[in-house]
């Protein structure tokens, strides 16, 4: 993922406006345009650590998250064993629930019945 692409997923799963979301990072919004655009012209731009750790700091995004995103670090490999459910908040940090048989089936069942609800609606 570009640069301009990870600010743009931090922005929207921010709810702020531009100038809000420059606002609270602390840089201009032509500053932050910019690195949007880097999105459309597929240059990375450069930036500083401190500005990165700066946006997360503000928004509550995972700095690791980020920088894996932008292929800056490795993605972490999952370990993840059989009826473990990852639920995922707005800022990209994960928690795992592993769950017995029996809630597995469970989770298996209302998800069934949830996605044909969406089918008939």
């Amino acid at each position: 993922m570009k640069l301009g692409e990870a600010i743009e997923q931090i922005l929207v799963e921010s709810g702020l406006s531009i100038s809000a979301f420059s606002r609270k990072v602390g840089y201009s919004r032509q500053y932050i345009y910019e690195l949007l655009k880097s999105k459309e012209t597929g240059f990375n731009r450069k930036i500083q650590l401190d500005t990165l750790k700066k946006i997360c700091d503000a928004t509550g995004y995972s700095l690791e998250k980020l920088l894996a995103d932008i292929d800056y670090i490795p993605k972490p490999k999952l370990e993840i064993s059989p009826n473990t459910i990852i639920v995922v908040n707005k800022g990209g940090e994960k928690t795992y629930y592993s769950l017995d048989e029996h809630d597995a089936i469970l989770i298996d069942q209302l998800v069934k019945s949830l996605s044909k609800d969406r089918q008939r609606g």
